[in-house]
């Protein structure tokens, strides 16, 4: 419990201090004022970081339906088993014990 409080507490006070560096200058500056470049520099910031997402995203969509492919392929051929364990299934653990 006392850990616990010490990690609330110290993650409050980091987040309090860190309250001022929500933005970076250039983006500050953008919304201050009409000028182009900061506007321009922010949003290049903005495109590079949806990229990296997209990038992400994709390769974990592909990962996910490669996985869900390769055990449709696998119960199709019969080995259906190998996805069977205590996890899955908790019951099976209990009459394997016994």
């Amino acid at each position: 419990m006392k850990r616990t409080l010490n990690i609330i507490a110290m993650g409050s006070v980091f987040l309090a201090q860190a309250s001022s560096a929500w933005a970076c200058p250039m983006c500050k500056f953008a919304l201050e004022t009409e000028e182009n470049e900061p506007r321009a520099y922010m949003i290049s910031i903005l495109f590079m970081l949806g990229m990296i997402t997209t990038l992400f995203t994709s390769v974990a969509v592909l990962l996910w339906w490669v996985s869900k492919l390769d055990r449709k392929n696998l119960n199709a051929a019969g080995y259906q088993h190998l996805f069977e364990n205590a996890g899955s299934h908790p019951h099976l653990a209990k009459i394997r014990a016994e």
